[in-house]
This record gives C-alpha cells, structure tokens and sequence, in this order.
C-alpha cells in the first residue's frame, strides 16, 4: 500500500538526476545508479500488483525509488530483496526503506558474489544494475534454484542499451520463454519463466 510517507519519498527520489551519475568497482567496471526513468515507476507498481508475487527480488537497488515502487505494490507479508554493489549507498537506501515501513531488504556487493548466499525462491526479479550480466544473473538464480516456476522477470533498459543487454534477450529467444518488451524510455523486458511460446 502506497502510504502518503512512500509517496513523499517517491516524489523526492523522481526529483534526483536521472543520467550520469556512476562509480566503478573494484574490478573497474563501471556501474550506474541513476533513478528509473518517470514512466517505469507505476509500470513496475501495475507489473506487481497484478503478478501478486510473495518474494520479489531486485538487482540494482540505487537510490530506492524502483524498490519503493516494486515494495508498495506488495501484498501483505511478500517481502522484496535488493542487491546493491556500493555499501554506502546501499545503508543510505535501507534507512530510506525503513522509515517509510515497507518490507525490504538492501545486501551490498557485487550481485553475482551475493546470488549464491540468497534464500528462495523468488517469483519475481527486476534487473536494473550492470546490463552485461543481466544474463549472467538469470543462470545463476537457476543455478542455485531461487526462481519459482513460472516466475517473472522484469530487465530494465533493453532497448537504449540494447547492445549490452542483447544476450538476455537472444536467451529469452533461443529458450523460448515467453516475453516482451515495453516501449518505455529505456525499454522494459517483461518476462515469464516456464511458459514457451506456442
């Protein structure tokens, strides 16, 4: 449930700079924790209202503003998840989440060292962190087991980084999972585990 408490800091978090503000890893790699743009927000709140998911997991925390969205969507007693690569801002997102009282859980570190160590599964994931291991992060949920049957996978960005985001899409394809994408400004992939085009 959206409390006027969320929607406050939703609006305050819609506010922040939406391109150019990045950091680099300890591998060099360079990560981005811009905001979603302003028309993915109720997208992702319709996208779980409607899936209803008991756990949700997001890989790319940032500032909160997609967890918020995703969170207050949830029904009551599903929780959400979130990996964030930088401590700092991971501890500044897990106060924000806290003090508007929505279920979630913010663990810092590199997504693909934090996968492993998760508990399942999750009925939904939405991926907005490093586009080139949007993959990398499906395999290892399957790996290790933490994606329920039929579960829903949300990737942000795949049509304006389309480049780096073309081996989750060419997997959706050769497995024939079911998916499509969504227009929005950066491009929305929307897709379900477990249901093979006919």
């Amino acid at each position: 449930m959206r409390t006027p408490t969320i929607q406050n800091t939703i609006n305050t978090l819609e506010a922040f700079d939406k391109q150019g503000e990045s950091y680099a890893n300890a591998h060099g790699r360079f990560g981005w924790r811009n905001p979603i743009r302003e028309d993915t927000g109720e997208l992702l709140y319709g996208l779980v209202l409607a899936a209803r998911p008991r756990r949700v997991l997001e890989v790319g925390t940032a500032h909160g503003l997609s967890g918020l969205y995703l969170a207050s969507a949830l029904p009551a007693g599903s929780d959400l998840v979130t990996l964030e690569l930088d401590p700092e801002v991971a501890a500044a997102s897990q106060a924000r989440f806290d003090a508007c009282e929505v279920p979630v859980q913010v663990i810092p570190g590199d997504a693909l060292e934090q996968i492993p160590r998760l508990a399942g599964p999750f009925d939904l994931v939405f991926l907005d962190a490093q586009k080139d291991q949007y993959l990398a992060c499906i395999l290892a949920l399957l790996e290790h087991g933490l994606l329920a049957p039929g579960a829903m996978i949300l990737a942000d960005n795949v049509l304006d980084r389309a480049a780096e985001c073309a081996p989750l899409l060419e997997w959706c394809r050769s497995q024939a999972v079911e998916h499509t994408v969504i227009g929005t400004a950066c491009g929305l992939l929307v897709a379900r585990l477990g249901a093979a085009r006919t």
